[in-house]
């Protein structure tokens, strides 16, 4: 009989010490998906603000002539909201979505517009990036660029 009674601690013993590990393992597991998507979301975020950059150098060369940076054909779709005034809206391809299969979350917002003035023309850029699932605005940069006339 004692030895029957040495045997249930051990056993009770050996199930708690599963039972530790298993939740021990479902804790870590949620961690490590947790990190997963805080990777790639800081990954996705940093590739929207070096696009955004990438953007700025190309039109401070030509800022008069915005249909070549926005084209098409890079995926931007363009829609004319005041007189001189555009704005071009990127979903930036398959960097800036997150998972697969899924719709993009991020996009790059363009907005250009110009002042005439008499000696030349200033001409301004603001472009940002947006979060798409909530409308929210994570980085925004302006820049002006003059361009004297004929």
């Amino acid at each position: 009989m004692r030895s029957a009674n040495k045997k249930n601690p051990a056993l009770v013993e050996l199930i708690l010490v599963i039972l530790f590990f298993a939740l021990s393992s479902v804790i870590l597991v949620q961690v490590f998906v947790k990190a997963r998507m805080m990777s790639e979301t800081s990954r996705a975020e940093t590739l929207g603000l070096l696009l955004m950059q990438d953007v700025i150098e190309q039109w401070k060369e030509a800022p008069q002539e915005p249909e070549q940076i926005f084209s098409g054909e890079k995926g931007w779709v363009a829609e004319k909201t005041e007189e001189d005034t555009w704005t071009y809206r990127n979903g930036c391809g398959e960097d800036l979505i997150l998972g697969a299969g899924e719709e993009r979350v991020y996009e790059l917002r363009a907005e250009i517009w110009k002042e005439p003035s008499q000696a030349g023309e200033l001409f301004h850029i603001r472009i940002g990036l947006v979060r798409c699932r909530d409308n929210e605005n994570l980085a925004e940069v302006e820049t002006t660029r003059y361009q004297p006339g004929p």
